[in-house]
């Protein structure tokens, strides 16, 4: 099954892991998680409906984590309806208050909140905790707790008197008020592990070699026979990115533009040239520095101050993001290249995404900071299609790994 707009996913639909983000500024971790597990995951609004979950396509539903109660008026919108697919489902901290108050149990405001680690009891017999002691520490971090159980659950773990950990076996519905996903969960993989393989019974077939394949092939249904300007930053995305482009395209059809904005380090801007020519990518370096120093840009319609002048770190971002297309699209007015036939190839990451809040990703994650490479502008150019992003699902690790695998430095 291929989704173009993705990344080409050739993946059987029941390998691929929804994880819900119900506004946890943990969802990016979840994500990562999961695919280190050799798994393909797809983060989704909470909102998203039975209907678009059922007949097979998922084959797992972690619902993660969020800064609401689950009682709020303007707590996020959900299906009931996910709980009846058949399908296993694990909560996550709201996502267990949610599956909790879904089911008839009932969830309060505690006297006082659990923040930091501390050590739960596990009840033998869960599956989630196959091989783990009777006791484990985990990152708890929340003010509402269970206060009845729904009926059909029982309660697997517990840090006190507060309920930790519920499970329904018999419809392979799991519950967790901690992280598993974060490191200060001891046993946390682990956890994940039982769940996606004990429990979900999948096989692990998403690696980097297969992934890589999925990457060349976007690029060619993306791309067509057309050429393609990728902006090579210095830094290992962007990098990554050329080095990709290249191996799919070839030479001839990748423009490879490096743009000095002035804030490299010193001999920065040749170690990026002479790392990418020795992979046979044609690079050019345009000094820009001068450009970007005094550039400005439109935010809420308001001119910023240039960008030498500026302070805040997220109008910084907003500038520098915008101005790198600015300076782009002139390269190619220059050039004489028509531009609709060159498409735009940028580093951008599954992170940057998320961390934007992108529609691309999630419309319930929230702004933690704008990247340069999700500006609104950069938004616009992807809305008409005319943006290539081969890595936008690829954590920064595995960005790593595969340029390794390129032969990058």
């Amino acid at each position: 099954q291929r989704e173009r707009a993705s990344g080409a996913r050739c993946f059987s639909v029941m390998e691929v892991v929804a994880i819900l983000d119900a506004g946890a500024q943990y969802g990016k971790v979840i994500d990562r998680r999961v695919r280190e597990l050799s798994l393909l995951s797809e983060l989704l609004p909470l909102h998203t409906s039975a209907e678009q979950l059922r007949d097979g396509k998922y084959a797992a539903i972690i619902i993660s984590g969020g800064p609401q109660s689950v009682y709020d008026a303007d707590a996020p919108k959900y299906d009931k309806g996910l709980f009846e697919l058949g399908v296993p489902v694990l909560g996550i901290c709201y996502g267990m208050q949610l599956m909790s108050a879904c089911h008839g149990g009932a969830v309060e405001r505690k006297a006082r909140r659990e923040d930091g680690t501390f050590a739960i009891k596990l009840e033998p017999g869960c599956a989630i905790f196959a091989g783990l002691s009777d006791t484990t520490e985990v990152l708890l971090t929340h003010g509402d707790s269970l206060a009845q159980l729904p009926a059909g659950f029982r309660v697997v773990g517990t840090s006190g008197e507060i309920v930790a950990a519920i499970e329904h076996a018999e419809r392979k519905l799991y519950g967790v008020q901690f992280h598993p996903e974060v490191d200060l969960t001891k046993d946390g993989i682990t956890m994940l592990r039982n769940f996606l393989y004990g429990v979900c019974k999948l096989s692990g077939t998403y690696t980097m070699a297969s992934r890589e394949t999925q990457a060349i092939d976007y690029i060619l249904d993306a791309v067509g026979d057309k050429q393609v300007l990728v902006l090579v930053s210095g830094g290992v995305d962007s990098s990554v990115c050329a080095a990709l482009l290249n191996k799919a395209l070839g030479s001839s059809r990748v423009i490879a533009l490096h743009i000095d904005h002035g804030f490299m380090r010193k001999d920065e801007s040749a170690s990026v040239a002479k790392a990418l020519t020795a992979l046979g990518v044609e690079i050019e370096v345009l000094d820009a520095s001068e450009t970007f120093a005094q550039a400005t840009t439109l935010v809420d319609g308001e001119r910023t101050a240039p960008l030498a002048e500026v302070t805040s770190p997220e109008l910084k971002r907003k500038i520098i993001g915008d101005t790198f297309m600015v300076v782009t699209q002139e390269m190619v007015a220059k050039r004489g290249l028509d531009a609709n036939n060159v498409f735009l190839a940028q580093g951008t990451l599954r992170p940057d995404l998320i961390e934007s809040a992108s529609s691309l990703i999630s419309s319930n994650a929230a702004v933690i900071k704008t990247h340069h490479n999700d500006t609104q502008l950069v938004r616009q150019l992807r809305d008409q299609g005319r943006v290539v992003e081969p890595l936008r699902d690829y954590h920064k690790d595995e960005v790593r790994a595969l340029g390794r695998d390129l032969g990058l430095p």
